[in-house]
């Protein structure tokens, strides 16, 4: 039944993640000619900025929510109306630190302007961030995947329209707004109609409880924020906005490679969390299987997007862009650390050892800033990739062997010789054709890469069969 239900949420998940990649990239595409490197590059440094602030406004309350109300549904609304208490004190703090630090960077006034609104517009995000925890604790991840759908769709298809008609910058940033209100309202309703009432409640027993245990997984967020988006404040601050643009076309080519491990995560950590004290063998078939499908896609689109960089970043946003290639090679390959990471770190945080993730986090953050304060000034963008990799590297390298140690034992060091094949063969393939059409060389590359998979039986016969029935109710979910 978990297994089942597992599955389930994957498939609405990775169909909301799908047409939010399709949808968010369109965006950035059009966004990224519309705007051109410079103004381009101011809006992703007020994204970055407002960004790097916004663990005030969760201090990891939200994956302690979906932890808790996976473990004790009957308890939903106790759960859900004690954290709002917390969560609209943070909110405040939260557009206070962003409006007075954002003082201090001497951007000029419409700059400052496009950060205050995207702050606005990240707070009312983790709002709805809040909200869906009701969604994952009790693993119904469908109207998850609508309230994903209703931003993506929203987001994308009004800031088109404004680019279109002529829009600045400025404008889009009012966009980014109002598809995140939006997307909190259908959140309210859903909650409020289909789980439970939403009543403010302070019990100063949970109160506690959440600030306590809600600190590692905080700590978790603060860092991993910091690896994300303090390279992109740095390069604004330290070399100019186009360096900016550049660096951020490759990092949303990056973003659009995590749709898959960001979507299957969230399907599986409620299950996790849910199984590891009730059903162990659950929880390591669970992992087991999540762990091979992210190393083998992981490496694969990284292997393929390294080789096809430049001609893939000339295709889609233009010759302004073409230095973007440099930093796409690089932060590929943080990315891949990222997927077979990433269930590493849910695994630690479902088991309730978020606070040797928190210690690992920041320790991958403080390396990154470091490496960042080195690099930048040298290499400038291609020395905030490489800054990027490392900590990705650290972050995956502590995890496996803590998991390993003190978890379970994970199909790594089993699997490595097969994913090294695969990948050698395709980069060789790849190599051979980089002269053809970008989409001839892909048409090749795929199915090959696909047999390579199948011949070294890198899935198993069972693994095989779920997938293609997980393919087949995804087709009957689109009919």
């Amino acid at each position: 039944m978990q297994t089942n239900r597992v599955a389930s949420n994957s498939i609405f998940v990775l169909a909301a993640e799908a047409i939010d990649f399709v949808m968010r990239f369109a965006l950035v595409v059009f966004a990224a000619r519309a705007l051109g490197d410079e103004d381009f590059g101011k809006i992703s440094f007020a994204i970055a900025f407002g960004t790097l602030f916004l663990i005030l406004s969760d201090l990891g309350l939200n994956h302690l929510l979906i932890r808790e109300i996976a473990k004790k549904p009957q308890q939903v609304q106790r759960l859900i109306g004690s954290g709002l208490v917390i969560k609209l004190g943070l909110a405040g703090l939260t557009f206070l630190g962003i409006f007075v630090a954002a003082q201090f960077t001497h951007k000029p006034a419409n700059v400052l302007y496009s950060v205050y609104i995207l702050a606005a517009m990240l707070i009312l995000g983790s709002f709805g961030d809040f909200f869906t925890t009701v969604f994952q604790g009790f693993q119904q991840l469908k109207y998850d995947a609508v309230a994903s759908m209703i931003m993506s769709i929203s987001n994308t298809v009004i800031g088109v329209i404004i680019l279109v008609l002529g829009g600045d910058f400025l404008d889009l940033s009012w966009v980014y707004l109002i598809s995140r209100l939006l997307r909190l309202v259908y959140c309210l309703v859903i909650v409020r109609f289909k789980f439970t009432q939403i009543k403010l409640v302070f019990e100063k027993t949970l109160t506690k409880f959440f600030l306590k245990e809600g600190t590692g997984f905080g700590i978790i967020r603060f860092f991993s924020t910091i690896y994300t988006y303090v390279s992109t404040t740095m390069l604004s601050l330290m070399v100019g906005d186009a360096a900016v643009g550049w660096y951020n076309v490759a990092y949303r080519l990056i973003f659009a490679m995590m749709v898959l491990p960001m979507g299957v995560t969230r399907a599986v950590y409620p299950a996790l969390s849910a199984s590891f004290n009730s059903n162990p063998q659950m929880f390591n078939n669970i992992f087991a299987k999540t762990f091979k499908l992210m190393f083998i896609t992981g490496t694969v689109a990284a292997t393929f997007l390294s080789m096809l960089a430049e001609p893939i970043i000339v295709t889609l946003f233009g010759e302004d862009y073409r230095n973007a290639a440099g930093a796409l090679r690089i932060l590929v390959w943080a990315t891949a650390f990222y997927y077979i990471g990433t269930i590493m770190t849910h695994t630690s945080r479902a088991t309730g050892h978020q606070n040797y993730t928190a210690r690992v986090v920041g320790a991958s953050a403080i390396l990154n800033v470091i490496l960042n304060f080195i690099l930048i000034p040298r290499y400038s963008y291609v020395g905030a990739s490489f800054a990027a990799l490392m900590s990705e590297f650290l972050t995956f390298a502590l995890h496996l062997w803590f998991v390993e140690r003190h978890i379970l034992r994970t199909p790594f060091f089993r699997l490595l010789p097969k994913v090294v094949i695969i990948n050698l063969v395709t980069l060789a393939l790849l190599w051979l054709l980089i002269d053809f059409p970008l989409l001839t060389t892909i048409g090749f590359g795929l199915p090959v890469t696909a047999a390579l998979v199948y011949v070294t039986r890198f899935f198993s016969k069972e693994e095989i069969v779920t997938l293609l029935s997980t393919m087949k109710s995804l087709k009957a979910l689109k009919g």
